[in-house]
């Protein structure tokens, strides 16, 4: 093969090895475009750091639906409204208003000798019709005030300090979310609706009307408790303990949660001494309704499902905001 035909097979080959080169890398799998990065909103959540120590769920409309509860909480929504010194839009009618409403608590977190404030009441599905600058007193004077008009969340302050000792503030979210924080909840609420932090919401029931969860170590590992036969036994390794109020007959529902499951297994039988004992009066005043207690244990909580009375389940839905009272 003379020089110069071996010259162009060897730029042939090469074309060829370019070209097969470029057809690999074009065919091969295409790389995904980069999805766009959401962008996180201010959330209800961020107002919290972690669990409070006392975390309620209230379900409004729920309650209002309830064949049990329904009139009763009418009933007492209609006499606060009544005693209510506030006029136009009233906290009360977002609280009757609204799909949920949360409460958070901290008890711990000491500055000096004295317990840092630290609290927030989350309105969540506030009417759209309700505005928090038409919320006045019987002067028809405003409640509440802007302080910056230019943040991402508009935040009110009270015009009278007095009804929110601590420094507290109202945040408006845009998803009809009213967020009432004062102490160190309301710093976090600033820098949270300022910048997002995306924190996830506490977990709840999510069927229940109501309900309430605290932490073992801030109000029941007491001295008075850890001494007592009954409570004592039950809040050893105790974590939290959680109370549903079910739809209904439903009755309410007790979840115990403890650090290990040997904990938990032990506070089980013990639970079943206690309400057999309350039961028939061993311990006190006997307790027959809670003959149909039923105690169940799953890995590390005991849960204690109690019906409500027959007799209240019957009175309930005829009571008055008054009986309450008496």
């Amino acid at each position: 093969m003379t020089g110069g035909l071996r010259g162009r097979v060897a730029t042939t080959a090469t074309l060829l090895a370019l070209v097969t080169s470029a057809v690999t890398v074009s065919c091969g799998p295409a790389e995904a475009p980069a999805a766009p990065r959401k962008e996180l909103g201010p959330q209800w959540q961020d107002v919290f750091d972690g669990t409070p120590d006392v975390y309620i769920v209230v379900r409004p409309q729920a309650i209002k639906r309830d064949a049990v509860y329904g009139a009763l909480f009418r009933n007492v929504l209609r006499m606060a409204q009544a005693r209510t010194p506030m006029r136009g839009v009233t906290t009360l009618e977002a609280l009757d208003g609204c799909e949920e409403i949360v409460v958070g608590l901290r008890k711990d977190g000491a500055r000096g000798d004295a317990p840092a404030e630290d609290a927030a009441m989350i309105f969540r599905g506030v009417p759209a019709s309700l505005d928090v600058q038409k919320m006045n007193d019987l002067a028809g004077h405003p409640v509440l005030r802007l302080l910056d008009g230019r943040a991402r969340v508009p935040e009110y302050e009270w015009v009278d300090r007095e009804s929110a000792p601590g420094g507290g503030s109202l945040f408006v979210l845009p998803d009809r979310t009213w967020v009432g924080a004062i102490g160190d909840a309301r710093t976090r609420a600033r820098q949270a609706y300022a910048t997002p932090f995306g924190r996830p919401a506490p977990k709840v029931d999510a069927d229940s009307l109501a309900t309430v969860r605290f932490e073992a170590s801030s109000f029941l590992q007491t001295p008075r408790f850890a001494r007592s036969p009954l409570i004592g036994p039950l809040i050893r390794k105790l974590r939290a303990v959680t109370i549903a109020l079910k739809p209904g007959k439903g009755g309410v529902v007790a979840t115990l949660q403890y650090e290990t499951e040997d904990a938990s297994a032990w506070a089980e039988m013990h639970a079943k001494r206690v309400l057999e004992e309350l039961t028939h009066g061993k311990s006190g005043p006997s307790l027959e309704w809670l003959k149909t207690a039923q105690v169940s244990h799953e890995n590390n909580a005991v849960m204690i499902k109690v019906a409500v009375p027959a007799r209240l389940l019957e009175d309930l839905p005829n009571a008055s905001a008054g009986d309450l009272l008496l």
